[in-house]
């Protein structure tokens, strides 16, 4: 309870512009998980499973997520727990009429349970509150399984980007969402 009070913890809070999310219990899959805003004392889990679902790597660091959260843009950053564990995330930063998907991760032993389709779909009703025309994404050239899943949600694809991913040199296949009512 005394965190709650700390004027450090204040003052940091207020420098994070985290928009309005109603956090909530949920059901995916007949099970019961709990979906919230990100905050800054969140990032120890978030590197947790970036290194668990990414064999080890940090596609961000502590500090890409402290600046992400701290972005004048609007932004949702979510995580999803399941028996008070944080098992997942997703984070979406808006630029004019696009709503782009930074980051998605969900524990490899929760994958395949529908987690990461709900947390999409929570950005893309930030994105239409937003009056977002199109929400879009990068994802590896090799991973196959995510591009199939964000085909099944509506992307499309788009354009590959040589060599996106720094650390191995990997293309990016850039995937798009049209938010336009036809």
């Amino acid at each position: 309870m005394l965190k709650r009070f700390n004027p450090f913890n204040k003052i940091l809070s207020s420098l994070f512009k985290n928009r309005p999310y109603e956090e909530k219990n949920v059901l995916i899959s007949d099970e019961d998980y709990f979906i919230r805003a990100i905050k800054f004392e969140d990032i120890k889990d978030l590197l947790s499973i970036e290194r668990e679902v990414y064999a080890g790597e940090l596609p961000w660091t502590k500090t890409a997520f402290l600046m992400e959260l701290q972005a004048a843009d609007p932004h949702l950053y979510l995580l999803i727990q399941k028996a008070g564990k944080t098992i997942g995330f997703i984070g979406c930063r808006i630029f004019d009429k696009d709503a782009h998907i930074t980051n998605v991760a969900v524990l490899t032993e929760f994958q395949g349970q529908g987690i990461g389709s709900f947390l999409i779909g929570e950005i893309q009703q930030f994105a239409l509150l937003n009056k977002c025309e199109r929400l879009s994404l990068e994802v590896r050239i090799s991973n196959k399984n995510a591009q199939r899943v964000y085909r099944k949600l509506g992307f499309t694809s788009s354009t590959i980007k040589p060599e996106y991913y720094t650390e191995n040199k990997e293309d990016a296949l850039e995937m798009i969402l049209s938010l336009k009512e036809e």
